[in-house]
Parts: C-alpha cells; structure tokens; sequence
C-alpha cells in the first residue's frame, strides 16, 4: 500500500495527536497518523494531570503565575543544563496548551499543588475533578484527554490508520526526509510520502538495550520501571539515529525512594517516602534531608541523592512506635499531604492487596503489609541495631553512631546534621526496627532524539534534518537528567506536538 501526505505523524499519543491536529490546523491539507497498537492513546490514557503557568484554570481561580519567573527558577533548578531556548518556549506556551485544549472541548477544572501547602507552593498542576459540595474528586486526565484529541483528529479529517508500525525513515538524494515505511499488523508493506515527517513515539522505558545504554546499568535486573508498557520500544529514537539525528540525554523520572518489584506492597512502598523516617545508605549513613520530599516542590531531587550512593540504595528506617502512631493516625502530617497523597485510594501497580489501597483501611493494615514485604525480603524486622547492620551490610558502628546522633536531634528538636525540619523528627528507639530496602523508583525515562526550539531533528554539527521533526518524551533538551515541576511530562508533549505540528505545516508551506 502507498500513500501521499502532507505531514505523516508516527504515534498516535499526546504528542502525535496534537501534532497532527495542529498541522492541520495550519494549513497541511492531508495529515495522516501511524499508529503500531490497535488503539490510540499511548502513555496518555495512563496521565493523571497536566502542569500548566498562566493558564485559563488559574486566571478563573484568580492566581497570577508569571512564565517568566517560572522559567527563571527552572533555569536554576536545571543549571542551564538543557536546551534553554526551547524550555523558555514550553514555559511560555503552556497556558496556550490549556486554552488550545478548551477550544477542542477539553476544560480542565482546577489548578492544585501536590505538595502540602497550597499558599506556600504554587498551584501549577491542572486537574479534572468534580465537586460534591464539600470536597473535590480528582479524576485522572487521561481518558477524557485522549477523546478530546482523538475527536479533533476527526473533526479536522485526519486518519489514524492503527495496528501500522513504522520501521524506516525515507530520504531523497538530497538527505531531506520524505516519507515513512511501515508495516501492518498483518504484514502487509505501507509506503507513507510525505513533504514532512512527526516522529512521536514516546518513551524507551520497554527496551532494555536502549535503558542500558542510557542508565549505565549492566544487569537487567538493576532498572526497574513502573512505565515499562510493551510499547515504549524507543521506534522513534531507533529511527532518527538511522537517519542521522543526533541522541541527547535521557531523563529519569523517579519518585524515590520506592521499591517497584513485582509482587511488592504499594502501600509499604509509599511509607518509604513519607519523612519521618531516617534514610541511610550501605555504610549506615544519612544523607539527605528525609523531609525535602514534603517541603520542597521539587521532591524528585531525593531520588537523585539516592543514585549517587553506593550500590544506587538506600534503607528507611522506623520503629515500632511510630507504626503504632501511622495505625492511630498521631504522626504528624500536613492534612493536604495525607489526602493527596497516603489517604487517598492509592493506584495498585499489579502489587499486594490492591483492596487494601484505601482510605478507611490502610492504617489498619500497615503491619500486614511490612510482614508482606519481610517475607520477600524486601524489609526485616529487627530486635537490634546488630540485626539492621546486618541487612544492611554496614558496620554497626556507623549505623549505631547514626541513630544515636538522630535521636540526640529528635530530643533537641533540631536536626544539625542536614536541617531535616522539626515537626518530622521522630526517634529510632523501640523495637522492634523497620528497616525497608529502596531505590530511586523509576516511574519513566525521558528524552532521547536532539532537536532544536522548532521541534526540528538535528544532526551532530547542529543542522536539522531538512522534514523531520520531533515531538513528546522521545526527544531531549527540555530537561536536565531529572525532572521539573508535577505534570510536566504531560505538559511537554502537549506543547511540543502543536510546537512541531505548527513547523512541520510551515515547512510544508
């Protein structure tokens, strides 16, 4: 089979649908979208929200968030490591995404921060809720989002042919891309012309050459990622490389320290991350302040901590009478964090008793699911300092002269060591001790395919290759090895698919 196009899009997901839409809406007259599964959507249908500045939403809450400051503390947060032109262009044009997204149908209702204090931190990401009166409903965003983008793809006649892969990029004499080969599901040829080419693939958290490669881990069993989808194959990367395109960094969205091991509880998993516990490393050493997670809007920056010890590991570790306190809900804990975040029914990732991931029994349940995990071997349950040393392989002394300096901090209220903030200080004094084996908690990797602020493919000397283009998580330069503020990954790929639908029209033009 052949066909001639305008712009042929590769991936049928948030940033390939919005690519689509967008060059077609700047005057490409036949846009046509490949797509490998039998149904659009991708990664997309799996998002919760969508991180957005200067937005409708925000306006309507009367919030007054400047993309120019916003870009300013990334820059700092990213130390200019990264493609500053093009993240000044996302910041700049996300409150366009959400007002693009209401002209197709799509009103997002509220702007919220994840974090514990809604005045202290900004409410930047934008969510679908519903209201009963009392409280807000959060909705995740990504079914209602993919109807709305699949709907536009409609309403402007572009045609998602499913079930295709693409394999190949074709270049003329003159090394212009200008067309695709794909094949069916049924393996039958497809030949695409195209004046221009939208590789949106997203990410190659399914391909375990590419994540070696990219991580700098040997053993296969070394990465473990939540977003490990069967068809985040790296396609596109694996494509552009073949045609020239230069390969930037790769990004790891982690949420450390968490353990997503199959069979694990996801609850005892997100106690690891709640900040009254102390985090020691192989040696039986702190190293970070437990509480960043909570107080700081940036909480991904733990995980980036965890990887730089020895073995990427840590240990969390609790005593008995702070179990006792989760039971009876008496640890302190900002109310917004508790509902946002432990109270509220908590996604199961194939993990132990998903029945138990709600509101009214999770504190009940807590020492069923450490047992859980114990018998795994995951976590032990110990009687002494000698024990935790022992699992954690450290020398007792080190871990001994730790928590004698933790608890000296919880009496005086004051953490000298690492300024960990005073309402989390609690001691590490009876038995038995909780200790929890955790990594970094790879939820997804991000980037890959270098191109410049245009969403043009480039080659190493900085040249783009003339009708290719890039969109979503499968290109890099918006990030810096680590991520940015909640939402943004939705947010990018939105952006960047009317960023490159919009040039890949004008190239065509």
């Amino acid at each position: 089979m052949e066909k001639t196009v305008d712009v042929c899009v590769v991936g049928a997901a948030g940033g390939g649908l919005s690519a689509a839409i967008t060059a077609r809406q700047n005057g490409a007259k036949e846009v046509l979208i490949l797509e490998k599964q039998n149904h659009p959507g991708g990664c997309t249908l799996m998002s919760a929200g969508m991180m957005g500045i200067d937005t409708p939403v925000q306006r309507r809450q009367g919030m007054n968030y400047s993309a120019d400051d916003a870009y300013k503390e990334l820059m700092q947060v990213f130390n200019w490591d990264c493609d500053a032109v093009l993240v000044r262009k996302w910041i700049s044009g996300t409150g366009k995404n959400f007002e693009w997204l209401e002209d197709l149908g799509l009103k997002y209702d509220l702007a919220v921060t994840e974090m514990p204090d809604p005045h202290k931190f900004r409410n930047t990401l934008h969510r679908l809720a519903s209201y009963d009166g009392k409280v807000w409903h959060m909705e995740p965003q990504g079914k209602r989002l993919t109807k709305t983008l699949v709907d536009g793809c409609e309403r402007y006649g572009i045609e998602i042919k499913i079930n295709t892969r693409a394999k190949e990029l074709i270049k003329d004499n003159e090394g212009k891309v200008c067309g695709v080969k794909a094949e069916t599901k049924d393996g039958e040829d497809v030949t695409v012309h195209a004046k221009a080419v939208i590789l949106a693939t997203g990410s190659i958290s399914a391909n375990q050459d590419l994540i070696n490669r990219f991580t700098h881990r040997d053993k296969e069993n070394e990465v473990k990622i939540m977003a490990n989808v069967p068809h985040n194959t790296g396609d596109g990367l694996l494509m552009a490389e073949e045609a020239g395109a230069a390969i930037g960094d790769v990004s790891v969205m982690c949420i450390g320290p968490h353990n997503h091991w199959p069979g694990a509880s996801e609850i005892a998993s997100t106690l690891m991350r709640r900040p009254h516990n102390i985090k020691v490393n192989q040696m039986g050493e702190r190293f970070v302040d437990e509480g960043w997670i909570t107080e700081n809007e940036y909480d991904w920056m733990v995980a980036t901590s965890i990887d730089r010890q020895p073995g990427k590991v840590c240990y969390a570790i609790f005593d008995d009478a702070h179990v006792s306190m989760m039971e009876e809900g008496k640890d302190y804990y900002v109310e917004r964090l508790i509902a946002s975040i432990i109270d509220a029914p908590m996604v199961s990732f194939g993990g132990y008793c998903k029945e138990d991931n709600a509101v009214e029994v999770w504190r009940q349940h807590i020492r069923k699911h450490l047992d859980h995990e114990a018998e795994g071997g995951r976590t032990k349950i110990c009687q002494s300092v000698e024990e935790m040393a022992e699992f954690i392989g450290c020398p007792v002394k080190n871990l001994q002269n730790t928590i004698d300096e933790y608890n000296l901090a919880c009496a005086k209220k004051y953490d000298a060591k690492l300024l960990k903030a005073p309402h989390y200080l609690y001691p590490v004094s009876t038995p038995p001790f909780y200790v929890m084996r955790g990594e970094s908690g790879i939820d997804t990797l991000l980037g890959g395919v270098k191109i410049d602020d245009r969403q043009r493919v480039i080659k190493e000397d900085g040249y783009p290759i003339e009708g290719l283009y890039g969109a979503g998580v499968m290109t890099s330069g918006w990030l810096a090895g680590r991520y940015a503020l909640s939402g943004s990954e939705m947010s990018y790929t939105i952006f960047s698919g009317r960023n490159a639908g919009k040039e890949a029209a004008e190239y065509v033009k």
